[in-house]
This record gives structure tokens, sequence and C-alpha cells, in this order.
């Protein structure tokens, strides 16, 4: 991409954010994915100890996206709440785990095979819609109809595929330069039951909080 062309994308990649800030904020993190896809050459971190940025910068991500999953929860009541926990406060403490584990799983798939930012986008957007709210968006076709099925779906790929997409850009030519197995449809796979992992963990580390805490 000639660098005009990434100003011109950076621009609306940047109008687009505060557009989505302003109406639907959870939505804002694809346009986000976005701008920093068109300011990547100037935000090359080392791949010098390479997990322990990933995993902070992949939790760190989450977690923004988590803050504006709760600014688009305001005002909804707290039973209707799409959040860990109806308490901002406790929703955050509870979705670090999550995002922590997701952002390992990817760190070590993005070492060793050559995953890039699409690839990651697609298969984070798809395990999203399998996984969230427990697979009710998976049923949606079937329980609210096929056109509200089909936006929900859409709704959740763009909120789950960018968040994940992010982070590998900061490492994208320092990764390219590095030895990694080229990847095939099984690493796809591979990388979705990983994340079905990370799943299984953060449910586990979200019970011990809600016993420590007792919730």
């Amino acid at each position: 991409m000639s660098i005009p062309s990434m100003k011109i994308a950076g621009v609306m990649s940047l109008v687009l954010l505060l557009i989505s800030l302003a109406v639907v904020p959870v939505l804002a993190i694809f346009p986000m994915f976005l701008l920093v896809q068109s300011l990547q050459s100037k935000i090359q971190l080392s791949t010098n100890h390479f997990y322990r940025k990933y995993i902070i910068l992949g939790s760190a991500f989450g977690l923004l996206t988590e803050v504006l999953a709760i600014l688009d929860n305001l005002g909804t009541p707290p039973e209707e709440k799409i959040l860990f926990h109806p308490n901002p406060v406790l929703d955050l403490v509870l979705g670090v785990g999550f995002y922590f584990f997701v952002a390992v799983m990817w760190a070590i798939l993005i070492r060793r095979y050559a995953f890039n930012e699409k690839s990651i986008l697609v298969i984070g957007g798809i395990w999203g819609i399998v996984v969230e709210q427990d697979a009710a968006i998976l049923l949606s076709p079937l329980t609210q109809g096929v056109v509200l099925g089909a936006f929900s779906y859409l709704f959740v790929f763009l909120v789950y595929g960018p968040f994940m997409a992010i982070s590998p850009l900061f490492f994208r030519e320092g990764l390219n330069v590095k030895k990694r197995k080229e990847r095939k449809l099984r690493h796809a796979v591979l990388a979705f039951f990983m994340l079905c992992g990370a799943y299984v963990l953060a449910g586990m580390y979200m019970i011990l909080v809600w016993i420590a805490l007792g919730l």
C-alpha cells in the first residue's frame, strides 16, 4: 500500500472509529484494527521477549474490547447486560482471564506457524460466533430467524476477529524473518481448538474468582 493510500485508510479508519464510539462502542474495535493496520509500518516491535510482549498486548486489546462492551451496555438492565458480570469492575476482573488465555494461545500459534492478521481475524471471528453467549449466537438463526441470526453473526465476527488480529500487526516485520512453518488448514483447526482450550481455562479462572470474592 502506498503512503498516500495508507494516510487515506488511516483517516477513514479514524472517522469510522469515532462514529462507532458514538453509536455502537463495542464495534469500534473493528475500525481500530483498520487504523492500526494503516500505521503498522510505524509501530513495529522487536520480537525479543516475544511471548511476554504479545501476551501483554493481546490482553490489553482484549480488555479494551471489554471496556467498549461495558460502554455499549450502559443503560441496559443488569439482567440483560451481555458481559461477564453486570458490575463493570467485576466484569473486567473476570475478563482478565479470558483475554489472557486467548492471547497466550495466539502467541504460541503465531510464533510457530505463519498466521497473519487476516487469518487470525477470520478464525477469531468464526470462533467468537461459536462460543459467544454459550453458543446462543451460533443458534440464533434457529431461535431468532435467519435475518437476525445473520446480523448477530456479523456483529460478533466484527468484535472477536479484530480484537485478536490487532496484536500481530505490531510484530509483522519481525515475524516475517523468523523461521515459521507454513500455515495449512489443519493449523487453522488447531487454532480453533486451542481457543476452545483458552475458553475452558478462562472458565476455570472465573469460577475461582467467583469463589474467592464470594459472588
